[in-house]
């Protein structure tokens, strides 16, 4: 009788390999709600007032001494909020590529950036640092002193962080410490095109390495300081460097942590060896000290035992099948065959040091007695040898009884402080090395496995590409990073927005991640266990916990945070400096805290030496390069070489000079032409972005001005994106004037440092991005190219939001927006610079929530595509696709029927376009 067919498959019976895209999170902790950026402004938030002085114990002894410490036995920290700016969840962005077939549309418990708890009614969202909500982690943009100093004063996190990785700059080279491009990460020391752009890296070449290795152990230990305060009892830093500075650290950590709580100094291998005049270097260093080593938390570590390393130095002595034993031969050793049925061991030493009453007695072994060596006893009584000897695990090597250790007794052994398998070459771990200073993960791993449970918190100030959070987020950790740089801030969500994980088993899974993992455990076998007639021992293996295959893990949510610009203030305000009684107007920043680019994984940390005894310049930045970074020297510049605008266009001056009176606003202009405009000018901070603030009080400065100007220009380095969108905002139908964004030139701050300028104009009109936001036709809306469970051909509500039904729609990134100076109107740019791009379909206005994220410039094998690669059954590979261009999924509009795009380009600049609908 034939056999009969089967029914062919449909999306119904079809078996499916599918798993749920799942994230750990920590329901049972909670974070301070911190302001959204969208929410502060001079009502919520006053200017920053309150300081904080951190002091050290000049009495100490013994001290390491360099030039300025005894002058700075203090300091002071501006106060500031951390600003949240975008909630980052990767599995709103990944469900509108998933396959579906059935699979629920979304997890049960819901998306955490969705809840009533994480978006509060206004009356509570602006209530700052009043209320808690669930925790989420947190990747600040910003100096790490601020940052630090912002989490023990206005967050009370003092004692709750359990390690500390700190990976500094090695030395004071400017080349290595930082990456001036988001896609390419060489860059060469002295090479004035590699010279970076960001401000604060600037300031960090400029000021923080003045005078040198002096500078740099000042700098160091300020964040060592506020780094201990932050640990709990039994917590730990790390601190990752060469044997360049390796002594000074290591001193310096003496004086701040206390000797007694120094753990060890471990060395890791790290690539194949730099080549030197005298011997090759192969290894770094870690500094590790507790923070009270007595109630230093701790994991033992172990390695697996390889009989290449052991075979021949330790297990020299075969146990064949017939129970006889002896030493392996050469051949053995060399092709590492043994008989069948053949046991490797080793003979260890019997007895201990010291002599006692019940560890002298007399053994006998084959024929021959023994007594332990004189000021010695046996390691376990006369019972427990008789044990030992009946099962077999005494023998005589030459005229000495030896303990029988077996290689698989445990076939692992602790790790010790020489690290030799954590070397690379392009790659760390799996990951293509993306940052010029990337930090191995194997490194990080260990000391967060060593020291940390799952659940527990890890700060890393030097968060470069992002290593420190992606190592946490793998093993369960909650983690805060921060960095000056926006290179690098912009490199660390790509990896972790793109980043899988294994799902790990959780001990008790109602509890959350902070109950910890189900480990793997073996057996230890022991003398002691066999001479006590108990069963082996087992140890943990920490690094090895049990895996569910059945599950898939993403990131989980975080949040994108940054320091605010320090307050603008007119030199009016301030007093002349005693070295300068009569200086023009400038952007000063109080006490600044200079910023330095990281020569390890981040470019995090910064820099201030202000003196307890001596009054500082106005503006620190212009301890080297004196009056030519004030603004008299900027109003020069702008009347000499005017406003560029697209295609060679300009705004040229007929004048531009001081304007009294006012805190906020610093020249006022006259355009040349046949109809002459007012214009009046903002001049943005040295070293760090013109924030939303200055912005709100230039306005309502210039409104008071009579005759009232045509147009109000803000002249900036570096804009916060907030900011820019409200510049963009304030329309002339609105304000009467025209508002406009000009990007200053970096050339401007680093004329002593460059060797001849790059170029000769100074100042260029910049707009906001060029964004389309259209209805999705049919084609659009093809089931290929819909997102996640909208059909084509009904309206149903978008899976990534509570939305209603109705059109759907598409948005397109177009390029970057230019003022045309001849029409007046706004024309745009290309797209060849996005780096990252993110679409918010339902913006609340406080802060960014994307529900889709495109890196155009990412790599094939890695950002979306690596992503694609490891969930390719759960995802649409067509639609993930999309991910790395310029135009987005069709989506369903939200309840507030507002749309925003943030764009960043390549060297980390950001732009906010927001657009009603």
């Amino acid at each position: 009788m034939p056999k009969k067919k089967s029914p062919p498959e449909t999306s119904a019976t079809k078996p499916t390999s599918k798993r749920p895209i799942e994230q750990y999170d920590h329901k049972s902790k909670t974070r301070i709600n911190n302001p959204p950026v969208g929410l502060v402004n001079t009502a919520t938030e006053p200017p920053v007032t309150s300081k904080k002085t951190y002091a050290y114990d000049p009495h100490l002894d013994p001290q390491l001494v360099w030039a300025g410490k005894k002058e700075h036995t203090s300091f002071e920290i501006p106060t500031v909020s951390l600003h949240v700016h975008e909630r980052i969840d990767p599995r709103t962005i990944i469900e509108a590529v998933r396959k579906r077939n059935g699979v629920p549309l979304k997890p049960a418990q819901g998306y955490l950036f969705e809840s009533k708890e994480e978006n509060p009614p206004l009356r509570e969202a602006v209530d700052f640092y009043r209320h808690s909500h669930g925790w989420t982690n947190r990747l600040i943009a910003g100096d790490s002193l601020l940052v630090m100093n912002s989490l023990l004063e206005k967050e009370g996190m003092a004692g709750q962080v359990q390690m500390v990785y700190i990976d500094p700059p090695y030395g004071i080279r400017y080349g290595s410490n930082f990456q001036p491009f988001v896609n390419r990460r060489d860059v060469k020391d002295g090479k004035d095109e590699d010279l970076t752009q960001e401000p604060e890296m600037v300031r960090a070449f400029r000021d923080t390495w003045e005078l040198g290795i002096h500078s740099y152990l000042t700098y160091l230990r300020d964040r060592l300081l506020l780094a201990r305060d932050l640990l709990h009892e039994s917590g730990s830093c790390f601190v990752q460097i060469s044997d360049e500075n390796l002594h000074y650290v290591r001193d310096l950590m003496d004086e701040l942590f206390g000797r007694k709580n120094f753990v060890s100094m471990i060395a890791f291998k790290k690539t194949s060896g730099f080549t030197s005049t005298v011997i090759a270097n192969t290894y770094d260093y870690l500094i590790w000290y507790a923070k009270d080593i007595e109630h230093a938390k701790t994991r033992p570590m172990f390695q697996k035992k390889e009989p290449t390393e052991q075979v021949g130095i330790f297990y020299d002595h075969l146990e064949l099948a017939d129970g006889s034993r002896r030493r392996i031969n050469s051949n053995e050793i060399e092709t590492l065959k043994f008989p069948p049925g053949s046991k490797l061991f080793q003979g260890s030493v019997l007895y201990s040091d010291g002599q006692t009453e019940k560890g002298s007695y007399e053994i006998e072994i084959e024929n021959q007695k023994f007594r332990a060596p004189a000021n010695t006893h046996w390691k376990t009584n006369e019972a427990g040898m008789v044990r030992l000897i009946a099962a077999r695990r005494v023998f005589v090597k030459g005229n000495t009884p030896r303990y029988v250790r077996y290689f698989d007794d445990f076939p692992f052994y602790p790790i010790i402080n020489s690290w030799d398998d954590t070397s690379f070459g392009g790659f760390v771990g799996d990951q293509k090395r993306v940052y010029v200073v990337q930090t191995y993960t194997k490194v990080i791993e260990r000391c967060m496995l060593m020291t940390t449970d799952p659940g527990d918190v890890v700060l890393d100030p030097t968060c470069g590409s992002g290593s420190t959070a992606v190592v946490a987020e793998q093993w369960g950790r909650r983690w805060i990073t921060c960095d000056t740089s926006r290179v690098a801030t912009t490199l660390a969500k790509q990896r972790l927005m793109s980043a899988t994980f294994d799902y790990y088993k959780l001990a008790h899974p109602n509890e959350g991640v902070g109950s910890g993992f189900e480990y793997k455990k073996v057996p230890h076998v022991t003398l002691k266990s066999i001479a006590n007639n108990e069963p082996p021992g087992e140890e943990t293996l920490y690094d090895q916990p049990l895996i569910d295959n059945s599950r898939a893990r993403i990131s989980g949510p975080f949040t994108v945070e940054a320091v605010p610009a320090p307050n603008v203030k007119s030199i009016d305000d301030l007093g002349p400096p005693a070295s300068n009684p009569a200086p023009p107007p400038t952007v000063v920043i109080p006490n600044p805290a200079a910023s330095f680019a990281d020569g390890g994984e981040g470019s995090a940390f910064s820099s201030s030496f202000p003196s307890a005894t001596q009054p500082q310049p106005a503006d620190a930045s212009i301890a080297r390069s004196g009056p030519t970074l004030r603004q008299s020297d900027w109003r020069d510049e702008l009347l000499k070489s005017g406003l560029r605008g697209k295609g060679g266009q300009m705004i040229n001056f007929s004048r531009v000079e001081p304007l009294g009176g006012t805190r906020w606003l610093h020249a006022d202009a006259e355009t040349k032409g046949a109809k002459p405009e007012r214009v009046v000018i903002s001049f943005g901070p040295d070293y760090a972005p013109l924030v939303t603030t200055q912005v709100e009080m230039a306005w309502e400065e210039a409104r008071t001005l009579h005759p009232k100007p045509e147009i109000l220009v803000f002249a900036a380095f570096q804009f916060d994106p907030e900011a820019a969108k409200d510049i963009d905002d304030l329309t002339k139908e609105k304000t009467g004037m025209t508002f406009l964004t000009a990007q200053m030139n970096a050339d401007l701050l680093t004329d002593d440092l460059k060797k001849k300028r790059s170029s000769n104009q100074s100042f260029w009109l910049v707009g906001r991005p060029d964004v389309e936001i259209r209805r999705a036709k049919p084609a659009d809306t093809a089931a290929s190219s819909l997102p996640s469970g909208v059909s084509s051909r009904t309206n149903v509500r978008d899976p990534l939001s509570s939305l209603p039904s109705g059109p759907l729609y598409i948005a397109e990134v177009r390029g970057f927006d230019y003022y045309n100076t001849r029409t007046g109107t706004i024309e745009s740019g290309d797209t060849k610079k996005i780096a990252m791009w993110l679409l918010d379909t339902d913006y609340d206005g406080r802060s960014l929530y994307p529900r889709q994220v495109f890196f155009p410039l990412a790599d094939e094998d890695e950002g979306w595509a690596k992503l694609a690669r490891n969930l390719k059954a759960e995802i649409d590979p067509d639609l993930i696709e999309s991910y790395r261009g310029t135009i987005s999924l069709p989506f369903a509009l939200g309840d507030h029927k507002r749309v925003a795009v943030k764009v960043i380009d390549d060297r980390g600049i950001e732009s906010l376009k927001v657009l009603q609908l």
